[in-house]
């Protein structure tokens, strides 16, 4: 069911788009009324009428709103809010084009390390959620489903599973036999995962993925928390570790 929002919502969610509260305003005022003078508009938006024209040129310059005339009044008629969406497939154009040069920046400082804690199940859950951008398409983990579960709960946690596997992302994984959950997430290929299980005794009350050049820390339940880290060599030496303990562990 379509979610009704009201006019101050509408506004809100215009200001979100782009259109500064002036012309959030009149470009509503403008839906409302049909095509009106400058002063019309004003009053129904509730703004000064000096300050209309401005916001007024701002929606022209937009393609939100058009000028029309009734003799020698100068009309202004709003467009369709369908232009909303011609909008947002510019600045998604946009986007696209000046991405690879925002990348091509952000290359240049990769060398230094970065450390982002995130603090409470939001912060877990966001430092969790980066793993499914792994440009490299490929996933390490070291953890215990039980601890997981503890967290997130099975549902959020298998609807993360179904966001991988749908994003094409396999996944490597080395879990606690103490801490497993019995015929949960298995070595398939259909879900794009390996697995297996550590040597007796070891159990990871912290979940470790590694990706790119990024290695993310899941606490347990009773810290809750998400790091993330950026550097190069330390995903590096994590993936070390990680295929020194695959060697030694049993397929599950």
């Amino acid at each position: 069911m379509a979610k009704k929002y009201t006019l101050g919502n509408l506004r809100e969610f215009l200001e979100e788009f782009g259109l500064t509260p002036k012309q959030a305003a009149l470009y509503l005022a403008s839906l409302r009324k049909g095509p009106s003078p400058v002063q019309a508009l004003a009053e129904e938006a509730d703004i000064q009428r000096t300050n209309a024209y401005d916001a007024l040129g701002a929606l022209v310059g937009k393609g939100l709103v058009s000028i029309s005339t009734s003799g020698k009044k100068k009309l202004f008629v709003a467009q369709s809010p369908a232009v909303l969406k011609t909008l947002l497939a510019e600045k998604e154009a946009a986007l696209t084009d000046v991405v690879p040069q925002l990348e091509s920046l952000h290359a240049t400082t990769e060398h230094k390390p970065r450390v982002l804690y995130y603090p409470g199940i939001e912060g877990y859950k966001r430092v969790y959620e980066d793993s499914l951008t792994t440009k490299e398409k490929k996933l390490f983990g070291i953890f215990a489903v039980q601890d997981v579960w503890e967290v997130l709960g099975k549902e959020y946690a298998d609807k993360m599973v179904a966001r991988r596997i749908k994003a094409g992302i396999p996944l490597r994984v080395i879990r606690s036999r103490e801490r497993d959950a019995p015929h949960v997430y298995p070595s398939t290929p259909r879900d794009l995962r390996e697995m297996r299980y550590a040597p007796p005794g070891l159990v990871f009350p912290i979940t470790t993925y590694v990706y790119d050049n990024k290695v993310i820390i899941l606490s347990s339940k009773k810290e809750t928390f998400g790091l993330l880290i950026e550097s190069a060599d330390i995903a590096q030496a994590h993936r070390n570790y990680f295929e020194a303990l695959w060697k030694i562990s049993e397929a599950g």
